[in-house]
């Protein structure tokens, strides 16, 4: 039951294992690959494709996707996340450390519909800050290639950040996704579009900086009781998510968010109970939520729920507060 559980509640951001990128490319060339879609962001012209191994769905692969096609340029506005695509083309020979698709060709195989539709996420952050920005503190959105790619995000808005020098690739790969880093960075001219950052130097940088320092470590309080207060997270079922699972926001002071998902793996019937519970609340409080990319917020509702501290796999999508009975939860206001 706990592996069901972790198979419903984990939206893996890294692969467990090997997705073969010269059959994906063969593919591209002939017949095509299937993904999902990650994440869309035209304001950034940031889109990017999952691809799954159909044996195994923990095994896959993210690849940002970019084009020299006018028409799909403006089918690639049209992206949704968690929409299927068949997509043809080739990989990039761009020297990232990260595969990208040249695509050529994009067809939907498989629409997406959710509770985010009815009020699309306009984004509040304007990406093109960083231009005159040495620094950052953000939270990790995700970490790949061994450390050369750290994926940041900068208020609303996700960002690439090449990571380029061996000592700091090694300690960027141990990092969590959700973990709260300040990183110096310089911005790349090229590509103009998604705007890329690279990670700065530490020959740039005096002897008493570093490229990137860690102020809050998620894996570091793995396993202990927590107490967690916040706005309360609805995220709708999804191809992924077959009930809708709810969280507890947490807003840093430097204006970064991250959430906690409540759940409780142990025990079904409690499990039950929590989201039941947390329905109610919500339920009882509609028309004050707000879209926030991929989840609902409502921040005319605050709650707290006490529990244990869970945070084990490295891509894990949130820290959860696995909380032992809907009692561990109160709506403050």
């Amino acid at each position: 039951m706990r592996l069901l559980f972790l198979a419903i509640l984990f939206s893996v951001s890294h692969a467990h294992g090997a997705i073969d990128l010269n059959l994906i490319e063969q593919k591209l060339k002939t017949t095509g690959v299937t993904g999902e879609i990650h994440g869309s962001n035209t304001d950034s012209s940031l889109f990017v494709l999952t691809v799954r191994d159909p044996n195994d769905f923990f095994i896959n692969v993210q690849i940002p996707l970019a084009t020299e096609s006018e028409d799909v340029k403006t089918k690639l506005k049209e992206l949704k996340r968690h929409q299927y695509y068949l997509v043809k083309g080739s990989f990039f020979d761009n020297k990232a450390p990260i595969k990208h698709i040249n695509v050529t060709s994009l067809d939907l195989t498989r629409d997406y519909k959710s509770e985010l539709d009815q009020n699309p996420f306009q984004y509040k952050t304007n990406i093109n800050e960083l231009k005159t920005k040495k620094e950052f503190i953000g939270r990790i959105h995700a970490i790949g290639e061994e450390g050369k790619v750290l994926v940041m995000e900068y208020g609303d808005q996700i960002v690439p950040v090449v990571v380029t020098e061996p000592a700091t690739q090694a300690m960027v790969k141990d990092y969590y996704r959700g973990d709260l880093v300040k990183v110096k960075i310089q911005v790349r001219t090229s590509p103009d579009a998604p705007l890329h950052v690279m990670l700065a130097r530490q020959s740039t940088l005096s002897a008493n900086e570093k490229p990137i320092e860690l102020f809050e470590s998620l894996v570091r309080t793995n396993g202990q009781p927590i107490v967690k207060t916040g706005a309360i997270v609805k995220f709708p079922k999804s191809p992924q998510i077959n009930f809708n699972i709810y969280a507890i926001l947490v807003e840093d002071p430097e204006g970064s968010t991250i959430q906690y998902t409540l759940t409780n793996f142990e025990n079904p019937e409690a499990f039950k109970a929590i989201r039941e519970k947390l329905e109610k609340i919500w339920n009882d409080n509609l028309g004050t939520e707000e879209n926030n990319r991929n989840k609902l917020i409502n921040r005319k509702v605050t709650i707290r729920a006490r529990g244990i501290s869970n945070m084990v796999d490295q891509g894990q999508a949130n820290p959860q507060v696995l909380v032992n009975s809907a009692d561990d939860i109160e709506i403050i206001r």
